[in-house]
């Protein structure tokens, strides 16, 4: 993928002196998940690219060039050939941590496919316990994957709206949301009552 140069200006103007690293993790992702594509055909990088993007959109922090550093990196861990070990010495420890709490284990599709509403529990459990920063991300990456149905299956689709509504519901109860969480989670309610009227 080539960067442009306004999108290159961008990130240097959104990250200063982290800019380098910054655009050193969207290289890396680029070149990890290359040739695989999305269910609507596009390219996976832009994926991950849309996720930082709802990151530094929704939050201000003084942390963001490592948020969304974490946003890019999100799936090398679990769809690419990618160590949690190559993460902390080309990036951060705090990066690859992030990482690794985004990443679904191994062994977890065995018990999680069977029954319905099986793989929603299990995220929706996962996420109670997550790091706000992790949190604060894996709510952008669904609201990326909500607003993106178009090229999927209708079963799909609705088994994703479902598990989204289960998840949601199970948060309400089971922590309290930072407000950039719940300006997230308030997007994310606004797209399933659009995905809901047209049926």
């Amino acid at each position: 993928m080539k960067l442009t140069k306004q999108f290159i200006s961008e990130i240097e103007n959104s990250f200063g002196a982290d800019s380098k690293l910054v655009l050193k993790a969207i290289n890396f992702a680029d070149k990890k998940h290359k040739g695989t594509l999305r269910d609507d055909g596009t390219p996976y990088i832009t994926h991950p690219l849309k996720v930082a993007e709802f990151v530094k959109k929704f939050k201000v922090s003084k942390n963001a060039s490592m948020l969304y550093m974490a946003a890019v990196l999100h799936d090398t861990l679990e769809d690419t050939y990618t160590s949690y070990r190559e993460l902390c010495e080309t990036f951060s420890e705090e990066v690859a941590s992030i990482v690794m709490e985004l990443s679904t284990a191994k062994f977890a599709p065995l018990w999680i496919s069977g029954g319905e509403g099986g793989k929603a529990e299990y995220l929706a459990k996962k996420m109670e316990h997550m790091t706000n920063y992790a949190l604060y991300i894996k709510l952008c990456d669904r609201l990326h994957n909500l607003t993106t149905l178009g090229g999927c299956s209708k079963e799909k689709q609705q088994r994703t709206i479902n598990d989204t509504r289960i998840i949601l519901d199970y948060l309400k109860v089971a922590r309290k949301l930072t407000a950039s969480q719940a300006r997230v989670a308030a997007e994310i309610e606004e797209v399933l009552s659009e995905l809901n009227k047209k049926g």
